[in-house]
């Protein structure tokens, strides 16, 4: 483990902006700063707030009342944050839908939440670009179709540019918003779906402010700040970096797809100084740096979540992108835990720092490890199941409240140290279970990335005739010769039980991984149940 005293922090701070309140105040505040940046083009505040004003008043003469739900599937666009706001102007519901929906997954999605209203843009270069909107038109004839992109096909759709006018909107308050109970929903969040359908997340405005005040806090992103975007905002990481960016004034460069030659040259052109990242992003970023092509003066913060940062990809981050980093662990469901010190995310924490509500709400957000089966507090250093305590019960759309014992169950696998400093290592439902004994692959995976042969790793099980599960690690070697089994056991024997050690190795090219950066365990098994060569195995009895 490097010690910080071998990186000292550094922070090139700008002096923070206190928040907006809303939308509405940032856009009187720095009416003629610009606010966001996409494909070349530029608005600013004011503009911004025309156009959300201009579709909140659409929204109402086509009937939209106050909880109702608007599912926005808009890729990360500036529409996208105008289509947020302008459901909230309306009291509506707002609801991120990933870009790339099938037309089945579409209507689908718009029948759970029982959508007044889907906004929709075709991908690019798509050969039919409506197609994703028949089965929605066919099965709900009653929901609201606007087309952003493209003309519409069916006479019943609706153009977003037509609603939005062609910018000749003013900044004058058209209407008041609707008066909104404190626990009144503002949002929903679809859950990554790793135990099934997704889930609808319900959050309410107070609960979403809240949050992006917790970021704000932590990286102080202010009026001269430019904020790369590149996540989808969708999603609840995204949107509440973007609300941060644009609630402190700052602008936002907003990009629909990552490539790292694009965000690169956008950092150096646009002066970017903050930017987002999983572990792949940044290594992606830090692989395709040309110094003499790549000015990155301007950079002072990564925002980094979704999985582990391995010690050499973290020497790479603070040298080559000259950044300090904001280490966010969360879910969906609103707990967050994160860190910006460097000794607690060189040792692999996501620190201590425990997001805990909204204002007026009864402070919580106390996190806990239970033993898995019978949820008893376990001592620190044990791996079990990783809890937030939760006085306000989390609300899912369509289902029952969910509290048990004033505590919310993540389903993620932890650890908490003497110290304070919790460390993610898992997902429950990932437990291998070799010979009665379990085995979380997060915690294996995040000990094989230090070795320094190794550039990746995921671990998975394999069946096994004596052990029921074996451990299966999976590495991308860094160079030849790669590490062969046993050297990597001996590696991990000084940190891991002799039952966590990998039972078998497979060397791959690349590990599967999700939208939101973490192993796909069942890309990789079928990976690994292709490959054309017989591993190198090693099974203690």
């Amino acid at each position: 483990m490097l010690s910080v005293g071998l990186h000292p922090v550094t922070p090139r701070s700008l002096t923070p902006a206190a928040l907006a309140p809303t939308l509405e105040a940032a856009c009187r505040r720095w009416p003629a700063r610009l606010a966001t940046t996409h494909a070349g083009v530029s608005i600013s505040y004011a503009e911004l707030w025309e156009r959300v004003s201009a579709l909140a008043d659409a929204y109402r003469s086509l009937g939209v009342r106050p909880g109702d739900r608007i599912v926005c599937q808009l890729p990360t666009c500036p529409a996208h944050l105008v289509a947020a706001h302008a459901a909230w102007a309306c009291g509506a519901v707002h609801v991120g839908a990933d870009n790339d929906l099938t037309g089945p997954e579409l209507s689908l999605l718009v029948e759970r939440t029982e959508a007044s209203v889907l906004l929709f843009q075709p991908r690019p270069g798509a050969s039919d670009p409506l197609t994703p909107l028949r089965p929605v038109t066919r099965d709900h004839p009653s929901t609201i179709v606007v087309v952003h992109g493209a003309t519409p096909e069916d006479e019943r759709h609706l153009s977003l540019e037509a609603l939005l006018g062609t910018g000749a909107g003013t900044m004058a308050a058209k209407a008041e918003p609707p008066e909104l109970a404190p626990d009144d929903p503002a949002l929903l969040f679809l859950t990554s779906g790793t135990t099934g359908t997704p889930k609808g997340v319900v959050e309410t405005m107070a609960a979403l402010w809240a949050k992006v005040a917790y970021f704000a806090d932590a990286f102080g992103p202010g009026p001269d700040d430019v904020h790369l975007m590149y996540l989808p905002i969708s999603h609840a990481f995204g949107l509440k970096l973007s609300l941060a960016a644009l609630l402190s004034g700052g602008r936002l460069v907003l990009v629909d797809r990552f490539s790292p030659g694009e965000a690169l040259r956008l950092v150096s052109e646009e002066r970017v100084s903050v930017l987002p990242g999983t572990p792949t992003h940044l290594t992606l970023l830090v692989d395709a740096l040309d110094p003499a092509r790549h000015d990155l003066a301007s950079l002072r913060w990564a925002v980094a979540a979704a999985a582990a940062l391995a010690p050499p990809l973290l020497d790479q981050v603070y040298a080559k992108l000259g950044v300090e980093l904001f280490y966010v662990y969360g879910c969906s469901e609103g707990f967050l835990v994160s860190t910006t010190e460097r000794d607690e995310i060189y040792a692999g924490s996501v620190g201590r720092s425990v997001f805990r509500g909204p204002p007026g709400t009864p402070p919580d957000g106390s996190v806990a490890v239970v033993e898995p089966s019978d949820h008893t507090p376990l001592p620190p250093g044990e791996v079990g199941e990783i809890v937030f305590g939760a006085r306000q019960p989390v609300r899912y759309w369509g289902e029952a409240e969910v509290a048990a014992e004033g505590w919310y169950h993540t389903g993620d696998l932890g650890r908490i140290e003497r110290d304070g400093r919790l460390h993610v290592v898992g997902r429950l439902k990932e437990l291998i279970n070799r010979g009665g004994l379990k085995v979380a692959p997060g915690e294996v995976e995040a000990l094989l990335v230090r070795h320094p042969g190794v550039t990746d790793a995921g671990v998975i099980a394999m069946p096994d005739p004596v052990l029921g599960e074996a451990v299966c690690a999976c590495v991308v070697p860094a160079g030849q010769p790669p590490p062969d089994l046993a050297e990597l056991r001996a590696f991990l024997a000084p940190d891991l039980a002799r039952h966590k050690l990998p039972d078998e190795l497979y060397l791959v090219e690349a590990i599967p991984r999700t939208k939101i950066s973490k192993v796909d365990r069942a890309a990789l098994r079928a990976l690994v149940d292709d490959a054309d060569a017989e591993p190198e195995c090693l099974r203690p009895r």
